[in-house]
């Protein structure tokens, strides 16, 4: 079902966000860290969100507001997965100018991580507490059926799904660490 596809990549980038918090933690106490494991997280978040994810989730967001009416916190969503991978986007240049051997302030970089990783987790915050609850107690099974048939895409997930596709190779096994290091 499409909710639970949803969920579960969100339960994903949890994990990557996570991941980058730890590493946000290093930088913080002035440890080095692996930027390019960073790229890869916001690679991955940026291609498979818009991509796979928002997309799906626009789906859902068009059909209950022609549905069910304006809700405000939907209406907005559009524009804030827009806002988030312009964000997304622009962090990505600034790792890509670290791993090019520019210079770049060790606490700016700090300080843009960090608010990238607080916009992306209270938009899943919002979805999960907010958004999602509402479209569940109120599509039928009839719309969940609408809204199923509306999306076609492949989604094997290149970092989490069954073939890890090989510019994710570190990510996976970074997030297989991290899961054996939380058993």
């Amino acid at each position: 079902m499409m909710l639970e596809r949803i969920r579960r990549e969100h339960g994903y980038m949890v994990r990557l966000l996570a991941i980058l918090r730890h590493k946000l933690k290093e930088i913080q106490q002035e440890h080095s860290i692996n930027y390019s494991l960073v790229s890869e997280i916001v690679d991955y978040l940026s291609n498979h969100s818009e991509k796979i994810h928002h997309p799906k989730e626009d789906i859902l967001y068009h059909y209950f507001l022609e549905h069910y009416g304006q809700q405000k916190n939907i209406e907005n969503l559009e524009l804030e997965h827009q806002e988030l991978a312009e964000k997304t986007k622009q962090f990505a240049l600034v790792v890509d100018m670290i791993l090019q051997d520019a210079v770049v302030p060790q606490e700016m970089f700090s300080r843009q991580l960090e608010d990238f990783i607080t916009s992306q987790k209270r938009h899943l915050d919002m979805e999960e507490r907010k958004i999602l609850p509402l479209i569940e107690a109120l599509f039928t099974t009839e719309d969940w059926q609408y809204v199923e048939s509306q999306w076609q895409e492949n989604e094997d997930d290149p970092v989490f799904g069954d073939t890890i596709a090989d510019r994710y190779k570190q990510l996976a096994e970074r997030v297989r660490q991290n899961d054996k290091e939380f058993v």
